[in-house]
């Protein structure tokens, strides 16, 4: 009887224990969550040590499964990146995982796309820079930075270990100074301005298809010379980015032609992927001394990319 009376004790004690458990580890259809660790900090390919960007003020991260479909995202207000900066995630699920990340688009500049769990893809437009009748909002002092972490593995929380990444953000946000000297007294008969179809990023930090927009600088006029302030998101080859320089009574143009293929690409040490500010100087003269002028030379920080005196 005593030992009747124990093995019903010990099978309802280790169906107690089944119950408290939830399931068994090995089973795939149990749920555990596992911590991820993301490292955050910025290195291109022009620099030779790690940097922690003072324009990181907020951090979105986003972990992504093997087909590319969003696990779970976090956000987090108040970041101050510096040597060591780390941010912890609880992650279900097992197999091939990225992360992607996100600062500088929380801002009244952009429209957001809400991130859905199980439904937001990389491929998905993440936020549309802001726009009415086709002109863009000024998007003045907005750092916007991005990056994509390494793949990894996660088993599911079976080990009990917490998972590490790193994530190099890069900025995306570009200044361009535009001046235009030699008009005299008739600067302000001129408008610059940039049209581009850059305005729509996807969750994954690539351009987004988007519409032709109209970026107007922040003026600055300096004394005969037109000095223009230009605020643009990512500048990508295979896109349309142009600028016009044009009269703005007659509307004819002095100038329009391509940034990238154009203008800042012509200077052998501009590259996209390092560079966030640029300036372009645009010198002028008067055909008759009659206010009719041309275009006589470009420069592209400081490097002469087109001299018309010779060219023409």
């Amino acid at each position: 009887m005593n030992l009747c009376l124990q093995s019903v004790l010990s099978i309802s004690i280790i169906f107690c224990l089944f119950l408290l458990s939830g399931c068994i580890k090995e089973d795939d259809e149990c749920n555990y969550s596992q911590k991820l660790t993301v490292s955050l900090y910025s290195k291109s390919l022009c620099e030779t040590d790690t940097v922690y960007p003072a324009g990181v003020k907020d951090i979105t991260l986003c972990v992504f499964d093997n087909n590319d479909v969003l696990v779970t995202y976090v956000h987090k207000e108040g970041v101050t990146l510096k040597k060591g900066y780390t941010e912890e995630i609880s992650v279900s699920g097992k197999g091939i995982h990225t992360v992607v990340a996100w600062s500088g688009i929380h801002t009244q500049y952009f429209d957001i796309n809400q991130l859905q769990p199980g439904k937001t893809t990389k491929k998905d437009w993440l936020f549309h820079l802001k726009r009415s009748q086709h002109i863009a909002v000024s998007m003045e002092g907005v750092q916007v930075y991005s990056g994509e972490s390494r793949a990894f593995y996660l088993d599911g929380g079976v080990s009990g270990i917490s998972e590490h990444t790193s994530v190099n953000l890069q900025e995306i946000t570009n200044r361009l100074t535009i001046s235009v000297e030699g008009l005299d007294r008739n600067e302000e008969e001129y408008e610059v301005y940039i049209e581009s179809d850059n305005g729509s990023m996807n969750v994954g930090g690539s351009l987004a298809e988007d519409e032709t927009v109209r970026y107007d600088p922040v003026t600055s006029p300096n004394g005969g010379r037109i000095n223009e302030k230009f605020y643009l998101l990512k500048l990508e080859t295979g896109h349309n980015n142009t600028i016009v320089i044009r009269n703005k009574i007659s509307g004819k143009e002095l100038y329009k032609g391509s940034l990238l293929g154009t203008l800042l690409l012509k200077n052998p040490e501009v590259d996209l992927s390092c560079d966030h500010d640029f300036t372009i100087k645009f010198t002028t003269q008067d055909q008759c001394e009659c206010g009719t002028y041309t275009i006589k030379e470009i420069w592209v920080n400081n490097w002469l990319v087109h001299s018309y005196d010779t060219e023409m």
